[in-house]
């Protein structure tokens, strides 16, 4: 085998053995990559369930500021106050 032939060979496998070496750590931060991606989707769901939950309860906290019905139908139901005179009814499921 010519000189040349050996240098030409031992170019080849360096290039095929980079090349694998390269492959293996874009395989893993490719993974990581789509780990991330997921739980950006997973924290992206999450943050538009908490924004609806604060909207709800900021329509909520004005209603019990300024809306006197609202507050009287949350006291009946919740805190099982009655009107003089009424009598409530509890049925046990």
């Amino acid at each position: 085998m010519s000189a040349s032939r050996f240098v030409n060979l031992l170019f080849v496998l360096l290039f095929l053995g980079t090349g694998i070496f390269a492959a293996a750590f874009l395989y893993r931060d490719y993974q990581h990559l789509d780990n991330l991606r997921t739980e950006n989707t997973v924290l992206s769901k999450r943050l538009d369930s908490l924004a609806e939950e604060s909207t709800r309860r900021e329509v909520q906290l004005d209603q019990l500021k300024g809306d006197s019905e609202y507050i009287e139908t949350v006291i009946r139901t919740k805190l099982n106050f009655a009107k003089d005179g009424e009598t409530i009814f509890r049925f046990e499921r």
